[in-house]
């Protein structure tokens, strides 16, 4: 008896949808193009911002461009043509989940004889899923500094090695079943050990992210 009234309620709760959806019909018929288009490109923005957490394995390629400052031994600003900022990672919870990733960029800066400073990170990090659907990354890292006359011979000269500390802020779109593009701000800190040089990179980086687990 409770089951055949559930299912009454539920067939007239589907009608009286059914009667609302042909009563805007008409008055969607009667937007111009612009209009429908206006409608549609609403749409699928807010569709596509939809995020549905970062369970299981995931892989990110990330590149950019931005500018960085060195203010120990050389003291100079400089031009970062390409940054940098790959991971593989597996997401423990929703919101949740740990990586190893690649930073570091390819920066037109003077430094003594040499015209171009590289600089490479590799380590261990977290990605949190913030309520507002923002990812924030922050990795901890093996950095090292190489110096080089052309951009062709990036591993040049070595400057020495240290550690180094990333973070990125990341707002995320899913364009198919397992794949997602991501933008926003990295940034990065490298301090050397023996040389003692301290570089600060800001960039502004886009990604593309496979997930393993369908996430739509």
């Amino acid at each position: 008896m409770i089951k055949s009234n559930f299912i009454n309620r539920l067939n007239l709760l589907i009608m009286f949808l059914f009667k609302k959806l042909r009563m805007i019909e008409k008055p969607i018929k009667d937007v111009n193009i612009c209009g429908k288009l206006i409608l549609q490109v609403c749409f699928i923005f807010f569709a596509l911002s939809q995020v549905n957490g970062q369970k299981g394995l995931f892989a990110k390629f990330s590149v950019g461009s931005g500018f960085t400052r060195e203010y120990s031994g050389i003291n100079s600003d400089g031009l970062s043509l390409v940054t940098k900022n790959h991971a593989i990672g597996w997401g423990i919870t929703d919101k949740f989940a740990v990586q190893i990733g690649e930073f570091g960029g390819l920066n037109k800066q003077k430094a003594g004889d040499y015209n171009y400073v590289n600089l490479d990170a590799f380590g261990l990090g977290v990605c949190y899923l913030t309520p507002i659907d923002i990812k924030i990354s922050v990795l901890g890292a093996y950095s090292k500094v190489s110096f080089a006359q052309k951009w062709s011979d990036a591993f040049g000269k070595d400057g020495g090695n240290g550690y180094g500390i990333n973070m990125s802020i990341d707002k995320e779109w899913f364009i198919a079943k397992r794949w997602g593009i991501r933008l926003g701000p990295h940034l990065f800190w490298l301090k050397t050990s023996k040389t003692d040089y301290k570089f600060f990179n800001v960039s502004l980086n886009g990604s593309l992210v496979f997930y393993l687990t369908p996430v739509r």
